[in-house]
């Protein structure tokens, strides 16, 4: 299956015309602005069938009219967000194949591929089966933004960042730190870990932090730090400091990922129980 549409340093976001997919173009349009990166706009649809035969015309006629129906929603969400950001570079396109696979395979060039969450509104069959963001969010190769169903409460609040010794997380650091310089918030650089306990620890991991942090700060010596080294569970303190926050970043794999795990468990666990979006970055 051919992915044919540019997206090479372009935010990327699926949608489909639901709510759910609008909210995530209005957030991706929104980062697209505030970065200054050109926005793409994908409606996948299903591919049409091939050789020609009764059975597979009649299938096909289904297809072309999908089709037509989805470049009908395409053109009613690019309109919108032009609306919102008059300035912004937009296109549209709807691209045949699976959604999952296309988004992606568009993650190796992209910027940045946004796709919506599946919310507790969903029936109970797909929140078990899993859908296209588990899938785009398991499988994709570079940075990818889940956006929840639900409007979060502090859309300006600070990126928080999860930070460990991992490649995956010195990605999540550089996109942190660029998205909080852009929209001029602070970040809150989270470590939290589950050994022992004691001050001493706790004074020798914030040194460390800081070192994985100086190069960054010395790059965007603007943005505020907030550096938190906590005794606990990644996974719940991240979602915790996710109700005052306007994006989380962490990396697909911490320091004791397994090889060949596309995505850990702790990200796997922000992704889904974040009260704000989340972006997911690979090194």
């Amino acid at each position: 299956m051919n992915v044919d549409f540019e997206a090479k340093d372009r935010i990327v976001v699926g949608t489909d015309g639901s709510r759910r997919a609008d909210r995530a173009v209005d957030w991706a349009a929104a980062q697209a602005a505030v970065l200054g990166l050109p926005l793409s706009i994908l409606h996948v649809v299903p591919g049409r069938p091939t050789p020609s035969t009764p059975l597979t015309a009649v299938t096909a006629s289904f297809a072309e009219g999908f089709r037509e129906e989805a470049l009908q929603r395409l053109e009613r969400v690019v309109r919108r967000a032009h609306e919102l950001y008059g300035d912004l570079e937009v296109t549209g396109e709807v691209v045949e194949g699976n959604a999952a696979y296309v988004l992606a395979q568009s993650s190796k060039e992209a910027a940045l591929v946004v796709v919506g969450a599946r919310g507790e509104s969903a029936p109970l069959t797909v929140r078990l089966l899993g859908g296209v963001s588990d899938q785009v969010a398991a499988y994709a190769r570079g940075p990818i933004a889940i956006i929840p169903d639900e409007e979060h409460a502090f859309p300006d609040g600070p990126v928080v960042l999860g930070v460990d010794e991992s490649p995956e997380a010195r990605a999540a650091m550089w996109f942190a730190f660029r998205t909080a310089a852009a929209r001029g918030v602070p970040v809150v650089a989270i470590h939290a870990w589950q050994d022992r306990d004691s001050r001493e620890i706790i004074a020798r991991v914030t040194d460390i932090v800081e070192g994985m942090l100086a190069e960054a700060r010395a790059e965007y010596p603007d943005v505020p730090v907030e550096v938190r080294v906590i005794h606990g569970k990644p996974h719940h303190e991240l979602v915790h400091a996710s109700k005052e926050a306007g994006l989380v970043v962490v990396g697909s794999r911490g320091i004791g990922g397994f090889t060949g795990l596309l995505l850990g468990s702790t990200s796997k666990r922000v992704l889904r129980d974040a009260h704000c979006p989340v972006v997911v970055t690979r090194d």
